[in-house]
């Protein structure tokens, strides 16, 4: 026996329920016009409360938008990046649009790929995390959408960006390692040519000065970012000056790496050598004998400040950039010389 299929919930329906018109509900819905807070809340309250489902073919036909925003970033399958996007997908639910996303492995042609990908759908806005070697491209691009930078900010794409404070994030680096009482403390960089690395090599360097400390150039070693050339860098650095008894390692892969050439070169973590990250992955927090010492970034805050920041774009909203603050967690790899 056929069933009748329940009647959808549509606008007409919430309006009705609460006596105001129509398009109050669907500016209260889509985030625009000029209503009150109290009024937008019973709007979405109520949408909620009848399981309202935006029809959003219907409203693409109106607006001339897809209600589909594009997300370009690298490595998706490590927590950092996988984070955030969880970020972005948190709020492209909440606000009935969805998200297309293209991961690349670093390198200039794999990004292109991974940005010419999205640009084949009607996207409305998009998220990357740019390189400069794309730069053009970006630019291109910003001249017809808008454009959000996460972890990167390039002036000439657009003024829009949610970044982390790194220089402030290394001093907090370096002074927690101080406060231990470490004065010979190296780093290992990534000299990638970005933004952040260069600030966290600053705040390593500006700290040390705070304190009256001058670190030779035999403290510093640079490395790609992942484990096995972290490791390979540590062992250098400690070889060439093995009177160092902490290392700030630029990124959490590096100081993963710095962990495995210490007990290579049997120094015992903590005890012979300290070691603190940055960017608190979880493969970092859950190790089992040697939980990272880390500087942390809001990686799911960053997602969606990123995506508010979008989709308020795409709706005329005025909106500001982020510089957002770091914090220290303390765990094992790090104690008094």
């Amino acid at each position: 026996m056929l069933t009748a299929t329940k009647k959808s919930v549509t606008i007409k329906d919430i309006a009705s329920r609460l006596g105001i018109s129509c398009q109050a509900v669907s500016m209260g819905i889509n985030g625009t016009g000029r209503l009150s807070r109290v009024t937008r809340e019973k709007i979405l309250a109520t949408a909620r409360e009848l399981n309202y489902v935006p029809n959003t073919a219907a409203l693409s036909l109106v607006t001339q938008r897809s209600y589909l925003i594009g997300a370009v970033v690298p490595y998706i399958n490590t927590s950092f990046f996988g984070n955030i996007i969880a970020g972005i997908e948190d709020v492209t639910y909440d606000r009935d649009f969805s998200l297309l996303l293209s991961n690349f492995y670093v390198g200039t042609d794999n990004e292109r790929r991974a940005l010419q990908r999205v640009l084949k759908r009607k996207i409305d806005g998009l998220i990357i995390y740019p390189s400069r070697e794309l730069e053009d491209d970006y630019c291109a691009i910003s001249a017809t959408m808008p454009v959000v930078q996460i972890m990167e900010y390039l002036p000439a794409v657009s003024d829009y960006f949610v970044m982390v404070d790194s220089y402030r994030g290394a001093r907090t680096a370096v002074r927690h390692l101080l406060e231990l009482g470490h004065t010979a403390i190296g780093m290992i960089t990534h000299d990638t040519g970005c933004v952040a690395m260069r600030q966290r090599h600053l705040g390593f360097l500006a700290e040390l000065k705070a304190n009256g400390l001058e670190i030779p150039k035999k403290y510093f070693e640079d490395c790609e970012m992942s484990i096995e050339d972290g490791e390979a860098a540590a062992v250098r650095l400690l070889r060439r000056a093995p009177e160092i008894t902490a290392l700030f390692a630029a990124s959490d892969f590096a100081a993963l790496g710095a962990i495995q050439a210490a007990l290579k070169l049997n120094r015992r973590i903590a005890r012979d050598l300290s070691i603190i990250g940055f960017d608190d992955l979880e493969l970092a927090a859950r190790q089992v004998l040697y939980p990272l010492t880390t500087i942390a970034q809001p990686k799911e805050g960053i997602g969606r400040l990123a995506g508010n920041m979008l989709l308020d774009l795409l709706q005329d909203r005025e909106v500001t950039s982020q510089l957002l603050n770091t914090s220290l967690m303390v765990r094992a790899t790090t104690g008094p010389p």
